[in-house]
């Protein structure tokens, strides 16, 4: 009784073991890793490049991304794979940087994911060759170009020395400094105490006397001047370093 005990559960054990199992959860997740595939971070790390260069129009080897990171980067269908980068909000590409990935397959999006990291940015500067006091007019010799990491400069660095030459700085500069924008002004063409000539016309009639300028002044611009013959201080327009007009 025993033996034919024994021998039927041997039966119905053989008998499970042949036959299918059932699809279970699991074995659906490994279907589905099998037919599926991931973007590699190297390839998003090469989209998310591709656009920095793109926008901020250098070449790949003026930017460098480090502390790239990717969100999370689930499996996608098979098939062939194409990346659509953006800036989801306004902002800087320079400093800490996101961007949003689009993963269409065979055309169809699959997901979105997000990529960071930090950039910077790499290009010739204006740097100063010597030490400069305020109100000095910028000449060549007081200028060279460097390589420099402009990501990281407060404000925009000039690029351009001849941009450069003929402007004033704004306030005392030392040697070696990267220039921005903002540590420039235009220099005026007439000095305050400078002495020039007034024109003034009316009717066809042109006259003109010596004075003295009691601003300094910018070509256009209005400034205030005192007439040698009458000692009195009128307005008139710069024209250039010795001559203004007053207008009527």
């Amino acid at each position: 009784m025993k033996s034919r005990r024994f021998a039927l559960i041997l039966f119905f054990a053989t008998l499970t073991a042949l036959l299918p199992c059932p699809v279970g959860a699991g074995e659906t997740r490994d279907s589905s890793r099998q037919d599926g595939q991931s973007v590699s971070e190297t390839q998003l790390r090469d989209a998310f490049n591709r656009y920095l260069c793109a926008h901020l129009g250098k070449p790949a080897s003026d930017v460098v991304v480090s502390k790239f990171k990717v969100s999370e980067n689930p499996t996608v269908p098979a098939g062939p794979v194409t990346l659509q980068i953006f800036q989801k909000e306004r902002g800087s590409l320079v400093g800490l940087v996101r961007l949003a990935a689009m993963v269409k397959v065979n055309g169809v999006v699959r997901q979105e994911v997000t990529l960071s990291g930090w950039v910077d940015v790499f290009e010739s500067a204006v740097c100063t060759a010597r030490p400069l006091k305020k109100g000095e007019i910028l000449k060549k010799d007081d200028l060279y170009l460097t390589r420099e990491n402009v990501s990281r400069l407060r404000g925009q660095a000039l690029t351009d020395v001849g941009k450069a030459v003929g402007l004033m700085v704004r306030h005392s500069v030392r040697q070696n400094t990267c220039l921005m924008e903002w540590m420039l002004e235009k220099a005026p063409v007439l000095d305050k105490g400078a002495v020039v000539t007034i024109f003034a016309e009316m009717g066809g009639l042109r006259v003109s006397v010596r004075g003295v300028a009691l601003d300094r002044g910018y070509p256009g611009e209005m400034v205030k001047v005192q007439s040698s013959m009458s000692q009195k201080a009128i307005f008139a327009r710069v024209i250039d370093s010795g001559n203004v007009m007053v207008e009527f």
